[in-house]
């Protein structure tokens, strides 16, 4: 994470019990440096919302205009699965992650469509240098995605841009800091870009600005409502859309996996993200086949919160 490393992931699992039936399980997970709102807040809010008088599904649908998106999430998601409206989950073509500090050998994997290389964190010449190994690895058909997490200004960014092989360059994901105006970005660069933060400290960002390449959209981070509304104006523009996971659990990666069914999402998806837990919960996680193998938290181990109707 930016300035900081995570070793244990926290959050609260929403347990949807149904009649006669097994019981639906959506997520509250805000990520350190991400989201505004603490794990505490969210527990608070979540708690206050439940706690109200009148029928559940009224509460549900009315919620709070200060409602963390992380709440709204778990509340929308459990809401939604209960519908009955979503297919099972699947595997989906998912984009590799390559961190910060992962080995570049990507030449035994023929599988992957494409790529995820996280830059921004060293020098400008070292991050050239791995674009140019990685793309010199690339396959037929395969493509790389860069991730700068807002790190390059604009003349680092065209600098950048002219030492690297555009062809095989799908996007670069927030290459500029918070605020900055990409008007003139394509007409420098030559290479698409893509929002993912912007969207959510932007109520109306301007998803016309030349040289838009993608939506970068991370549910968890967003509220799932609104998710749906980008990806809605996205798909009216011709925009594609990454549905991205924000390191959630493999219950929320299973869902997202239906979304992406649901919402016909096309190409590779951001949800190469469970490959450094060390565990499941409750089940094993059904859309990413090579880790249904992993040890799997049982429902005794859950720290139990309240029950509501």
């Amino acid at each position: 994470m930016p300035g900081h490393t995570l070793t244990r992931r926290e959050g609260l699992l929403l347990e949807w019990c149904r009649p006669r039936a097994d019981s639906l399980w959506s997520e509250i997970s805000p990520l350190p440096g991400f989201s505004r709102a603490t794990l505490a807040r969210c527990h608070q809010q979540v708690r206050q919302i439940l706690e109200q008088d009148g029928p559940l599904p009224d509460r549900l649908l009315r919620l709070p205009m200060e409602t963390a998106p992380e709440v709204c999430f778990g509340l929308e998601a459990g809401r939604l699965q209960w519908s009955g409206q979503l297919p099972p989950a699947a595997p989906v073509p998912r984009c590799r992650l390559i961190r910060h500090d992962d080995a570049l050998d990507i030449a035994a994997d023929r599988a992957s469509p494409c790529f995820k290389l996280k830059v921004g964190r060293d020098a400008l010449a070292t991050d050239i240098d791995r674009i140019r190994r990685v793309t010199a690895r690339l396959t037929e058909g395969q493509q790389l995605r860069l991730d700068a997490n807002r790190s390059w200004t604009l003349e680092q960014a065209e600098t950048l841009c002219r030492a690297i092989d555009h062809r095989r360059i799908q996007f670069i994901e927030e290459p500029l800091p918070a605020g900055s105006d990409y008007l003139s970005w394509w007409s420098r660069t030559g290479i698409p870009f893509a929002w993912d933060e912007t969207l959510r400290e932007t109520m109306a960002p301007d998803l016309r600005t030349p040289g838009l390449g993608a939506l970068v959209v991370k549910p968890m981070l967003t509220g799932l409502s609104r998710a749906g509304m980008l990806i809605q104006q996205a798909r009216q523009l011709g925009i594609p859309v990454v549905l991205s996971a924000a390191y959630e659990s493999n219950l929320t990666l299973d869902f997202h996996a239906r979304l992406v069914h649901d919402w016909d999402l096309r190409g590779p998806q951001g949800l190469d993200t469970f490959g450094i837990f060390a565990r499941a919960l409750l089940t094993p996680i059904l859309s990413q086949p090579e880790h249904r193998t992993l040890p799997v938290t049982p429902h005794a181990e859950l720290e139990y919160l309240g029950c509501w109707t």
